[in-house]
């Protein structure tokens, strides 16, 4: 008797087999898919977390500026900050120490 693909499939444990092995190749598919989803959220919630301690160093930063503007030395804040960056008043004469010593 020749066996032939339709008679392999007509027979009881090959069947048993095939199906078996469709299901553990859905079930190794769908746990690598959840593994993936689960390393994703967890980033996710690192990175939730740190942009969440940035937003609260912004508050407090805001919150510092802002009492420096309503406080009466708000326009010497302004002062070293721009002195800061190089900016000088118009009126006043620069000097550049161009000798190289420290």
């Amino acid at each position: 008797m020749k066996k032939t693909f339709q008679n392999l499939i007509h027979n009881k444990k090959t069947k048993i087999f095939l199906i078996g092995g469709v299901l553990l190749g859905i079930f190794f598919y769908c746990g690598s898919v959840i593994i993936g989803q689960v390393t994703d959220i967890s980033r996710l919630n690192a990175q939730k977390a740190s942009y969440a301690q940035q937003i609260e160093e912004q508050k407090r930063e805001n919150e510092e500026l802002d009492a420096i503007l309503q406080s009466e030395n708000k326009d010497e804040y302004m002062e070293q900050k721009a002195r800061e960056k190089g900016y000088v008043k118009s009126n006043e004469i620069v000097f550049y120490d161009i000798s190289g010593s420290n």
